[in-house]
């Protein structure tokens, strides 16, 4: 029925004698001898060369091949207890010894009655601290490890007494005038004074658990501390930016504010570059968006961005103390003497300087200084017309206003949320 060209080759098995008095089963076929050949010169005894020679053998070579693999990179692999030490390490070269100093100042200023604040207890409640990080230079950062939680701790000054303190003989009334002056000096919103109450319950929040209760001496003697400090102010009072870290509490003269995730700009983030677009152009969005009082941020930096869960499509500023209403940076620039624009900067913020000699209000905006130092560096030569947040950045020909109101255009189809 088969043609002898299609006809299988007739395999009979037969015994046969090795060189070491061994018998193998031969496959008779012009395959074995070569498999033969192979497994004695490479394999030896017979139950290698059973495994090699059979592809059963061969996979189970495999499989062990790669589970010693595993093994081997476990073992060099540092397990996930070693990563979480880690995490509770200090900072390598931080001065913890001054960190010390810092917090055990203020506990002791707390227990002696001196100061107060709602972060007070818990932070001086054993001072079995686990500082993590440190900074001083323009502020005094201390983050701490605390039941598990990050704790960041904030001031302009390491210590209390670095503070002048508000007069004994204010009353109540005087005393919440006076706040309103402060707030008001430093974000020019005109607070009203008979919105006093309210404002003392958003600085000083423990009054609405108060209610009727004057402020102690060292209420007093901490707020009047803290709003010495324009980035409490800016995030206490103004949380509706959505754009700066929440305030968890206070403690005499440092405020808490919510841990976030430093972005620092890595070369492998141009992977994600369209994902950062993103968020950069939702923190911009808010900055102009906030009331009739657009947002003049002028360390325009990525170091200067925070992420959290609780930011979605826009990233956080982490160091508030450049970020002004407009009409605080015109205060600070509108008027002031100069003898060249050199003379008219605060930081990013730009300014010309008038035939009269004096200031003008801030020439540059927020977009060109994002495009200039986030975008630009972003992307680099690479763009494209079709996307509309890079356009309103290169498409340089047209007016900055132009630019400006596509790009909220473009705001309010692509990031409504935000």
């Amino acid at each position: 029925m088969y043609s002898s060209s299609s006809r299988r080759p007739f395999r009979r098995l037969v015994p046969l004698k090795m060189a070491q008095g061994r018998t193998a089963t031969d496959y008779a076929g012009q395959d074995y001898d070569e498999c033969y050949d192979r497994c004695e010169q490479e394999c030896g005894e017979e139950a290698w060369r059973i495994a090699c020679c059979s592809r059963v053998g061969k996979i189970a070579i495999l499989v062990m091949s790669i589970i010693v693999l595993y093994l081997i990179i476990s073992a060099l692999t540092p397990s996930e207890s070693t990563h979480k030490t880690d995490l509770n390490e200090p900072r390598p070269g931080i001065n913890l010894t001054r960190a010390n100093q810092v917090l055990t100042g203020l506990c002791d200023a707390y227990e002696r009655g001196d100061v107060s604040g709602d972060s007070c207890n818990r932070l001086c409640y054993d001072r079995n601290w686990l500082v993590t990080d440190f900074y001083e230079g323009h502020k005094t950062v201390v983050i701490v490890k605390d039941g598990g939680q990050i704790a960041v701790y904030k001031s302009t000054k390491p210590f209390m007494d670095q503070f002048d303190e508000p007069k004994d003989h204010l009353t109540d009334a005087e005393f919440s005038d006076r706040v309103v002056d402060m707030v008001n000096d430093e974000l020019r919103l005109g607070w009203p004074k008979h919105y006093r109450r309210h404002l003392m319950e958003t600085v000083w929040p423990t009054l609405l658990r108060t209610k009727g209760e004057a402020m102690s001496k060292a209420d007093r003697r901490s707020l009047w501390a803290l709003l010495k400090q324009p980035e409490f102010i800016l995030f206490r009072v103004l949380p509706l930016t959505r754009v700066t870290p929440k305030l968890i509490g206070t403690c005499g003269h440092m405020y808490q504010t919510e841990s976030l995730v430093a972005f620092k700009m890595k070369g492998y983030y141009t992977n994600l570059k369209a994902k950062i677009l993103v968020h950069v152009m939702g923190t911009l969005k808010l900055l102009y968006e906030f009331l009739d009082e657009p947002l003049q941020w002028c360390d325009v930096r990525f170091d200067n961005l925070g992420l959290s869960a609780d930011y979605p499509k826009r990233f956080a500023l982490m160091d508030g103390d450049m970020v002004y209403t407009k009409s605080k940076l015109d205060s600070l620039l509108k008027g002031r003497p100069c003898e060249s624009d050199n003379d008219c900067k605060i930081g990013d913020c730009e300014a010309r300087c008038t035939s009269n000699m004096v200031c003008s209000s801030r020439s540059n905006g927020n977009l060109e200084v994002f495009c200039d130092k986030l975008v630009n560096k972003l992307f680099a030569n690479q763009w494209s017309k079709n996307n509309k947040y890079l356009v309103a950045c290169r498409d340089t020909g047209r007016n900055i206003t132009t630019r400006l109101n596509e790009l909220r255009l473009t705001w309010s189809w692509n990031l409504p949320d935000v």
